[in-house]
């Protein structure tokens, strides 16, 4: 007859000690307490809150994970590596001097920010599509007849708001591998085609195969025409026509050498 095997005895399992409750799940607890004056059960004190940006304040204690609604545009220089050998360092410098210029200028006149700088592009962010696209397309506009030209991917969704500046997201990815395959002078747009600004012509649309996200339908190609400038007259004090202005005042007064006192 064989032994007969007794198995190990099973450990117990002891009950996870609660954490102590710190101040601010006492004054948690307090502010949520029945009228019984008895504590209510604090059981996760993570909250979610959805994106419109209007919801009620939240105390500071209680950790917020936030997914708020955006609309990202990446806005790049086109091919400026070759740029940059074929004119040299000088000019590429311009360039970027100017590019950026305009970006600051556009998007605070538009309600819109440059989140990042991208070397030669930037990522811009809205609360709205129709102020990212408006802006995504003046500046394309403005360097439209350039000897270099600019690109921009647009797309919006919802994305997590991390530290405050740091947005992640499908939406995000989607418009910077837009921004990759759109041509010079061009804009491609995902999934706002009602947000879409009159004055911007839309062409056609395609599918972009895009890495990392698979294709991406329906992509509306937008281009800006020269029509679209505002009917104004410039101001004659802004830095970009005091120049031109003040060389014609110049060349007015100049007193013409060739008269009839010449023949005499």
């Amino acid at each position: 007859m064989s032994a007969s095997r007794s198995s190990k005895p099973s450990a117990q399992k002891r009950p996870k000690a609660k954490a102590p409750i710190d101040a601010a799940e006492r004054a948690l607890r307090r502010l949520i307490a029945s009228d019984s004056g008895e504590p209510a059960e604090v059981e996760d004190l993570t909250t979610n809150f959805g994106g419109t940006g209007t919801e009620r304040p939240v105390p500071e204690w209680v950790d917020v994970s936030q997914s708020l609604y955006r609309c990202f545009a990446f806005i790049d220089v086109c091919d400026f590596t070759a740029f940059t050998d074929r004119e040299g360092t000088l000019a590429a410098i311009d360039v970027l001097t100017r590019f950026r210029s305009a970006c600051r200028d556009v998007t605070a006149r538009r309600g819109v920010r440059v989140i990042k700088w991208l070397g030669d592009g930037a990522m811009l962010v809205g609360v709205a599509a129709g102020p990212v696209i408006a802006a995504a397309a003046e500046l394309q506009l403005r360097f439209a007849n350039e000897s270099f030209a600019v690109h921009g991917g647009i797309a919006g969704g919802t994305v997590l708001l991390f530290e405050g500046d740091d947005y992640i997201g499908r939406s995000v990815n989607m418009a910077a591998r837009l921004c990759e395959a759109a041509g010079a002078g061009e804009l491609l747009c995902a999934g706002l085609d009602d947000e879409i600004p009159e004055w911007i012509d839309q062409v056609g649309t395609v599918t972009v195969r895009a890495v990392g996200i698979g294709d991406i339908q329906s992509v509306v190609q937008l281009r800006v025409g020269h029509d679209a400038w505002v009917s104004t007259t410039p101001s004659p004090n802004h830095p970009s026509v005091t120049g031109v202005v003040g060389s014609a005042a110049a060349e007015a007064d100049t007193p013409n050498d060739s008269g009839p006192d010449d023949d005499l």
